[in-house]
């Protein structure tokens, strides 16, 4: 590895990334209770201590309420966490495609006045496909904004499978599309895979519990390095299993690492002027590192 950083030994020995100069952006959690089973410890402090633990310097959050429940409410609750921990979370906001006339209202709302900057939809839980109208005027938001977008992907979906995106990612080059989960399974991942190969401003996460260590590879592979993104889906799973997973790729060099799992987002975001606290600094890593 190029600066003699031991990934193993550092995950094995519970060490925060950070103490080794290792910027971790979560591109993709949550926080606040779901409706469909219990979450432990939902809220922002109790997060935010898990990513002291793990040394996760920043998490781009939406709460579980903006994603299909109550979406102004959901806003509010992500923006007061965004407040309380502004050098830990950057706010994604929501809207609901069931009201296309309420859309570009809450998401000024939500922009100019939550102070929140990226976008989150989750087509599934909305229960509303993706290319159906309704979305028009948050397409019409994010690319006046250039906003970064996540979006819930799964494979087969018929409210948001991977290939949906390729004709939005065509039609609205101003807007920068992450697919969450890239697709959620191997069927998925190729497509998201392949979306992600035509189009420039496609992005792709590696939020999923039960993806295995090929498949991250092959992703990474697939998509290019710079194309892809560290997501935890917390606080729904313990981020420990998927820092570890990446971490501990033996395949995957150490630069690839740095770039995948806060490298990448750090540009994204810097791209897009949404201010960063301060990064861990590399040089504390020396090149004789043996963690």
């Amino acid at each position: 590895m190029p600066d003699g950083l031991n990934w193993v030994k550092l995950v094995h020995s519970g060490q925060p990334l950070s103490r080794a100069g290792i910027t971790v952006i979560d591109a993709h959690a949550h926080l606040g209770a779901y409706h469909n089973f219990f979450i432990p410890n939902p809220d922002a402090s109790s997060m935010v201590a898990v990513m002291d633990r793990l040394g996760v310097t920043v998490a781009c959050v939406s709460s579980l309420l903006a994603c299909h429940a109550d979406v102004p409410r959901g806003n509010e609750m992500t923006a007061a966490a965004v407040r309380a921990y502004p050098d830990r979370f950057i706010g994604y906001a929501s809207a609901n495609p069931h009201h296309p006339e309420r859309v570009r209202p809450e998401l000024e709302r939500a922009f100019d006045e939550l102070g929140l900057s990226l976008i989150k939809i989750h087509p599934s839980l909305m229960e509303y496909p993706v290319l159906d109208p309704g979305y028009e005027p948050l397409w019409q938001f994010a690319a006046e904004r250039r906003a970064i977008v996540l979006s819930h992907t799964w494979t087969g979906s018929r409210y948001c499978s991977p290939d949906h995106f390729a004709p939005l990612a065509h039609d609205y080059p101003d807007i920068t599309f992450i697919l969450g989960h890239s697709g959620g399974a191997p069927g998925g991942y190729r497509q998201a895979i392949q979306v992600a190969r035509e189009h420039p401003n496609v992005y792709l996460d590696l939020c999923r519990s039960t993806m295995s260590p090929a498949w991250v590879m092959r992703i990474i592979e697939g998509a290019g390095v710079e194309r892809v993104l560290w997501g935890s889906d917390f606080p729904f799973f313990d981020p420990t299993y998927p820092l570890g997973r990446l971490a501990c790729i033996a395949t995957l060099d150490d630069r690839a690492k740095r770039q995948v799992f806060g490298g990448n987002m750090a540009r994204l975001l810097r791209e897009h002027d949404i201010p960063l606290p301060p990064l861990p600094d590399a040089s504390c890593a020396s090149n004789n590192t043996q963690v």
